[in-house]
């Protein structure tokens, strides 16, 4: 009886499966709407600025001097701020690290769908809250984030 459960489960999931289908969306192809549709675009037609290095990242160079916090034990994360700061994903963070005497130097390499980044400075001491302190993506290749 165990194996003719077993072969009903197997069964029943299989059909659920096979009905479903793979449907494509609902609409039908081949309607004569009138959608347009687009001719490749050959190589030769492109058009790229000399000044277009066609790299799909950007440089960061940071540099956090902040004596306050000298004698504290402190953290620095880097993020992606894209969903604000309210809700910023420290799981995916760009860096996460420990601030000697209140400093730090890190190069960051930021894909370009990235306009806005965070850096989050918390303090292990009671009632001092985070510090936070953004950058603005502004197209350029090369971008140096002081932060004092």
């Amino acid at each position: 009886m165990n194996n003719q459960l077993k072969l009903s489960v197997i069964l029943s999931c299989s059909l659920g499966l096979i009905a479903c289908g793979g449907g494509g969306g609902g609409s039908s192809s081949s309607s004569g709407g009138s959608g347009s549709t687009k001719a490749p675009v050959e190589l030769k037609d492109l058009k790229i600025d000399n000044d277009n290095a066609l790299e799909s990242v950007y440089h960061v160079d940071i540099d956090v001097s902040l004596p306050g916090l000298d004698s504290k034990q402190a953290y620095i994360s880097i993020c992606d701020n894209s969903n604000g700061v309210d809700n910023i994903n420290y799981d995916q963070c760009l860096i996460k690290a420990a601030l000697k005497d209140g400093a730090g130097q890190y190069e960051l390499r930021v894909a370009n769908h990235c306009d806005s980044l965070v850096a989050v400075i918390s303090v292990m001491e009671p009632g001092i809250p985070a510090m936070i302190y953004t950058l603005e993506h502004d197209n350029q290749a090369q971008t140096d984030w002081l932060i004092q």
